[in-house]
């Protein structure tokens, strides 16, 4: 088989901006949608980096996405909000949200920002990230589609929220990212994209059967990590994305596939967490070196494989990516392509 080919970050970067200008993004949200679909393909997140460039470009000239979404905060209480996502792309809605949050934290110690009326916001822990980067512990988590069925049940109910969370130190930020299912929808739709099986015990059909076929997969419903546990925090998480937010909650998110124009509703919430007001932020980072220098010092069972903590192998992932390039394999680098003679010529030049 070929080896993927590489394409260095910035060019891709321009790639994408060069694309959501040319269908109505402005500059200044082209760039940040574009940071943070690159950003997810460095880390080695894949599934909801540049993949999903021609679903959100779709999805924009169908009428489903407004391009000049401006979200705006419709109410707040103390420490707490709604932002309206005015049917932006995810990331433009769900960046102003963390913002939100990082402020009144910064104020009042902790900021909660729930969203409604968003999209699709590529990964969860760009948006954490953004808030150790302030100072502050960031959570969040987003609804979506129906892609799990109800523990014993056959058809997708709820989504498979990721949730994420992201503490400074005195170097690199601890960063947690991970959906709630064996795996995310997203993988599912690369292995369709090229034509591969997928694990035994990620999915079942539409009849509720197990399967490694990732179309049949696509049809049925990916399973909760750990069961029955699983579960139960996937409908934990949809209290706070979606009933609390008073956006559409499981199973009535729309779409990101469907082709109807109509905007999808997605919810997501938001936090931040002000150690500064707590411990004090010299005595937090402290610690948090502390943590992590024991949980790095702990015996591995391979000696040969040192232990790591949440973000190291992304960051591993990304020191390589920068030097080599990101791949890109040559079915998803024809679909950004034939994407690009469409809308925006000029952006093949990038790839």
């Amino acid at each position: 088989m070929a080896e993927a080919r590489r394409i260095q970050s910035h060019a891709l970067q321009r790639f994408c901006e060069t694309v959501l200008t040319a269908v109505n993004v402005p500059g200044p949200a082209a760039g940040l949608v574009a940071d943070c679909l690159v950003s997810a393909n460095l880390q080695g997140v894949d599934t909801h980096g540049v993949a999903r460039l021609p679903t959100y470009v779709r999805r924009i000239k169908e009428g489903a996405v407004n391009p000049c979404g401006e979200p705006r905060v419709v109410s707040r209480r103390g420490a707490v909000a709604i932002l309206d996502g005015a049917n932006a792309l995810g990331p433009i809605a769900a960046t102003a949200a963390m913002d939100f949050a990082v402020g009144s934290a910064r104020d009042l110690g902790i900021g909660y920002t729930g969203v409604r009326n968003s999209n699709h916001f590529s990964y969860a822990a760009y948006y954490c990230e953004r808030a150790a980067r302030s100072g502050m512990v960031g959570v969040c988590s987003s609804g979506g589609e129906p892609t799990v069925a109800p523990w014993g049940g056959v058809d997708a109910f709820y989504t498979n929220s990721p949730i994420a969370l992201a503490a400074p130190t005195s170097g690199e930020p601890l960063v947690v990212d991970l959906a709630t299912s064996v795996s995310s929808r997203g993988n599912i739709l690369l292995a369709k994209l090229l034509g591969k099986p997928i694990p035994e015990g990620w999915a079942v059909d539409a009849q509720g059967r197990p399967t490694t076929d990732a179309a049949a997969a696509l049809l049925g419903s990916v399973l909760p990590m750990g069961g029955a546990k699983g579960y139960a925090l996937i409908v934990a998480l949809e209290v706070l994305n979606g009933v609390l937010t008073g956006g559409p909650y499981a199973p009535n998110v729309g779409s990101q596939a469907a082709k109807d124009g109509k905007p999808a509703g997605v919810p997501h919430f938001f936090m931040a967490l002000n150690p500064d007001v707590l411990i004090g932020q010299d005595v937090f980072l402290q610690r948090m070196d502390a943590l992590v220098k024991a949980t790095r010092s702990a015996r591995p069972s391979d000696p040969e494989q040192p232990i790591l903590v949440p973000g190291d192998r992304r960051r591993s992932v990304a020191a390589e990516r920068v030097r080599a390039g990101i791949p890109l394999g040559d079915e998803l680098r024809s679909e950004l392509l034939a994407m690009a003679r469409t809308h925006a010529p000029t952006a093949k030049e990038f790839l």
